[in-house]
């Protein structure tokens, strides 16, 4: 029995002692002969009648509740089954609704656990594979709640031109890539990291750290290393256009650079972020690979290579989404050479365009590329 009904019950045997009392009292009253006489208003009331009828009824409540609560619950929960029966398909699609049209309604009585059932079973239901559902939303979860920031419009520039300081061709043969970002947004993080290291753990690491906005790895070639000026350098740093200063530290198989944005941007509001930093490629290693870090929507990358002696350049997306990614290049003849790449919906953390390109002096004959080497370095 729950306190509820115990609590009913109580005050139902509660109410019968009261009335059973109450009919005896005036029943007694009744009999007295004398009565009248010393009270005389009460020669009018029928306290014989009265009493008998509270007599009755206290006793009559009792027993009523005691033979009829049984039958009394059976009406009740038939009721309730009857309501519930024809009111089901209403209540389902209230449900329903709430959960397509009102997300913050459904956020208020549903834990995070719940949720993550819901989007599961309604993803499973429509690719027809529960293993696949759980699969891709656990992938797409970790991968958006990883990352502290929602970015938009990002817009990329890579200028590569030849490192005037080593040798034009063979090892320690160099590019020199300047590389701006520009993007919008709401900025959940004060401290911005920009690394470099010659240690691929420690890169790793450095991906996955939402501090970090920028990580670079330089492999240790013709003794310039990670720590080198030369191999990673932050020019600018801006927030809606205006410059921030940025400290270097420098380690042991590293360098990084760090930005505390704080003052007006402290509340939290959409912004414009655009820096601009340098690195070293190495020619021969005929790649160059941008990540996007963090979710955005909508990226444009330009990439130009005057003056570098590259025959041709591919571009390699590593962009999985619905949308097609749109690839083109400047006309033949045109200064400098440019290829472009633009993607308008969301990019992932893991997301990230590739450019690998080949060397004019590869295609050439050996006599023929020394010559293009020498007139290079003169």
């Amino acid at each position: 029995m729950t306190p509820l009904q115990r609590l009913y019950r109580t005050k139902l045997t509660l109410l019968a002692v009261i009335l059973t009392v109450l009919g005896v009292a005036l029943l007694a009253l009744g009999q007295q002969a004398n009565l009248p006489a010393a009270v005389p208003w009460l020669a009018w009331l029928p306290l014989s009648e009265l009493g008998s009828t509270l007599f009755g009824s206290g006793l009559i409540v009792v027993a009523f509740e005691y033979i009829n609560e049984r039958d009394a619950d059976e009406r009740a929960n038939e009721r309730l089954r009857r309501i519930l029966k024809e009111e089901a398909p209403a209540i389902r699609d209230a449900v329903i609704d709430g959960f397509a049209f009102a997300p913050d309604a459904l956020v208020n009585v549903a834990s995070p656990e719940t949720l993550d059932r819901v989007v599961r079973n309604t993803l499973a239901i429509q690719l027809g594979n529960q293993a696949l559902a759980d699969d891709l939303y656990a992938d797409l979860r970790h991968q958006v709640t990883a990352s502290t920031e929602r970015r938009q419009d990002m817009r990329v520039s890579v200028s590569l031109m030849p490192w005037i300081k080593g040798p034009a061709a063979g090892e320690g043969s160099m590019f020199v890539a300047t590389i701006r970002r520009e993007y919008r947004v709401e900025l959940a993080e004060s401290t911005r990291r920009f690394a470099c290291t010659s240690d691929l753990d420690e890169y790793h690491e450095l991906l996955l750290d939402p501090t970090t906005i920028e990580a670079w790895y330089f492999e240790p070639v013709a003794g310039i290393d990670a720590t080198s000026p030369e191999a990673f350098e932050l020019l600018q740093f801006t927030v809606d256009g205006r410059p921030w200063p940025t400290r270097r530290s420098k380690r042991s198989g590293g360098q990084s650079f760090a930005v505390t944005v704080g003052g007006r941007t402290d509340a939290k509001r959409e912004v414009e972020i655009s820096y601009t930093y340098r690195v070293l490629v190495q020619q021969h290693g005929h790649l160059l690979y941008l990540d996007f870090g963090a979710p955005c929507k909508g990226v444009d990358v330009d990439f130009t290579y005057g003056g570098c002696g590259i025959r041709h350049v591919n571009v390699l997306d590593f962009i999985a989404g619905s949308q097609p990614t749109r690839v083109s290049r400047s006309p033949k003849g045109t200064s400098p050479p440019t290829v472009s790449v633009r993607y308008d919906g969301w990019v992932f953390p893991k997301s990230g365009v590739a450019f690998a390109w080949v060397l004019e002096r590869e295609l050439l004959p050996a006599h023929e590329a020394d010559r293009g080497v020498a007139q290079t370095r003169t």
